[in-house]
């Protein structure tokens, strides 16, 4: 097949994604309330504009990506529309193609190693987090207790020294050790717990599809979609914090983000798994080529 067949099926197929993805945009999109506003949104269409990362690279992932998000909107405008969070959107999908490219033909065996590791020192981190900051009475009215002045933290955990010095000469200290303590222990353990249920959901897959564990699509496209989605998300957290929901300016980033975190964990768990199988059918049907 030639260069140009080769490009125009690739335009083909994208195009045919960005449609279908528009399509169930439509008819499967649910806006979740956070703090008063439509802070998650929940659709399917996700899988289909994410395809192109994985089929053809980061540049058709990341027109497709974008374009889905601004036609989206065109399509069906709810509220405000906002240029800067089509192009981080674009971009994670660019990220997206690159780390699949990276990842696609290493061991499988040695990315369940490293999550396995990341997920015990994140138990670990979090375990311990809880455990320092509740021997040291270190609480959200921390400072509405024993002020800004005059606090020994010398007999004080490491992790309840590093809450302290970071936000004790802030413009809202009680505020920001709020954020820093729930992330610190529930954010940092509930990584930890998804991180573990991959691990988990990736064998179970492997089970049910008979799929060569030491090849696992799942959980490379799993990789891939959750590094980028996790950057989109924080991106987005902020701009839709400082440019589109006031109410949202006056709780903690953490507070904030980690909801949007973990509902973007599980729903790129589930997209993930979609878009590995459809990525089998298409190397079954010779639309990409297999990996080595």
């Amino acid at each position: 097949m030639s260069k140009t067949s080769q490009r125009v099926r690739k335009l083909v197929i994208s195009a045919l994604c960005l449609s279908i993805a528009l399509v169930l945009g439509r008819l499967t999109s649910v806006y979740m309330p956070l703090f008063g506003q439509n802070g998650m949104k929940i659709s399917f269409s996700g899988i289909f504009s994410a395809l192109p990362s994985f089929m053809f690279g980061p540049v058709y992932g990341a027109v497709v990506s974008g374009l889905s998000d601004f036609l989206s909107w065109v399509l069906n405008p709810t509220g405000a529309y906002l240029p800067l969070l089509t192009l981080v959107i674009a971009l994670g999908a660019f990220i997206r193609g690159c780390l699949w490219i990276a990842l696609r033909d290493r061991s499988s065996a040695k990315l369940r190693v490293a999550i396995l590791i990341i997920t015990i020192a994140l138990l670990i981190t979090g375990a311990y987090s809880f455990f320092s900051l509740n021997a040291d009475g270190i609480t959200n009215d921390f400072y509405e207790i024993n002020g800004t002045q005059n606090i020994d933290t010398s007999s004080m955990h490491a992790v309840s020294r590093m809450i302290i010095t970071r936000t004790i000469s802030t413009s809202d200290p009680s505020g920001n050790i709020a954020s820093f303590i729930v992330t610190m222990t529930w954010g940092v353990l509930s990584s930890g717990i998804l991180a573990g249920l991959t691990l988990v959901v990736d064998l179970i897959i492997s089970k049910l599809s008979k799929e060569d564990r030491k090849n696992s699509k799942f959980l490379v496209v799993f990789v891939s979609s959750l590094v980028s989605g996790l950057l989109v998300t924080t991106l987005n957290t902020f701009v839709l914090r400082e440019q589109l929901f006031e109410s949202w300016k006056y709780l903690p980033f953490m507070v904030i983000w980690l909801p949007r975190a973990v509902q973007e964990i599980v729903s790129e768990c589930v997209k993930s798994y979609f878009v590995a199988a459809l990525l089998s059918v298409a190397e079954k049907n010779k639309l990409i080529q297999g990996r080595k």
